[in-house]
């Protein structure tokens, strides 16, 4: 099995290193990545300048690009017919209406156009400064990926997970679920910051969230799934 990683929170990232070493165990990897973080980015593209293809390692790549730019040069420039593209794992949860924005998200989806299943992993931070234990996401991820596995879908169908923010709990413990996407945007809280500017402040973890649905479901301690 062959599998192209990416992310956008950039290459060398401690979530796309975590995502490379867990995939390790499923087949080849191959990694091409944005060169800087690029997070928010949606699924733009790149075509109006030269963007720079440099390797890294053996298998590892960054482009001066979005995560979509990475997708799309990994399956067509790189000469390998990938079975996967997994992004991630991003620094911060992907939920419901999250999909629309998310450059991680917007990485399988562009595999998804290549006729390239994908998975899209993220991290649900409660704080997102803080220090975090990336083994946890790492030992979910381990027991996440076979189950997908077994899912007989489309080659233009992705994933989308989030893992919760267990603290110091046992991921053995963590149910998976799979779940229906949460539409309710995020708050739109804005604040002035002078000479005509305005700030958008809304907090993640004050999200409207409808019970049952993904949001819902990660925020409760559990792997939300949610099939595209």
């Amino acid at each position: 099995m062959r599998i192209l990683v990416t992310n956008d929170d950039g290459w060398g990232s401690v979530g796309i290193q975590a995502l490379e070493s867990v995939a390790a165990e499923f087949g080849e990897v191959w990694t091409v990545a944005p060169e800087n973080p690029v997070s928010g980015i949606s699924h733009q593209m790149t075509f109006e300048r030269p963007m720079s293809f440099a390797k890294k390692t053996t298998r590892s790549y960054s482009l001066d690009g979005t995560p979509a730019d990475c997708v799309r040069v990994g399956l067509t420039q790189l000469d390998i017919d990938f079975d996967w593209v997994f992004s991630g794992i991003n620094q911060g949860a992907n939920l419901g209406s999250d999909v629309n924005i998310s450059g991680t998200v917007a990485a399988v989806r562009e595999a998804s156009l290549f006729q390239c299943r994908g998975i899209a992993f993220s991290q649900h931070l409660r704080q997102f400064n803080a220090p975090h234990d990336w083994s946890k996401p790492s030992e979910l991820a381990k027991r996440v990926i076979p189950k997908l596995f077994e899912w007989e879908i489309e080659c233009r169908n992705w994933f989308n997970v989030n893992f919760p923010d267990i603290g110091k709990g046992d991921p053995e413990d963590v149910k998976i679920v799979e779940a229906e996407l949460d539409q309710n945007p995020l708050p739109s809280v804005y604040l002035a910051a002078g000479d005509g500017q305005i700030v958008y402040c809304g907090q993640y973890k004050d999200r409207a969230r409808t019970p049952g649905l993904d949001a819902d479901i990660c925020f409760q301690g559990s792997v939300a799934i949610t099939l595209h």
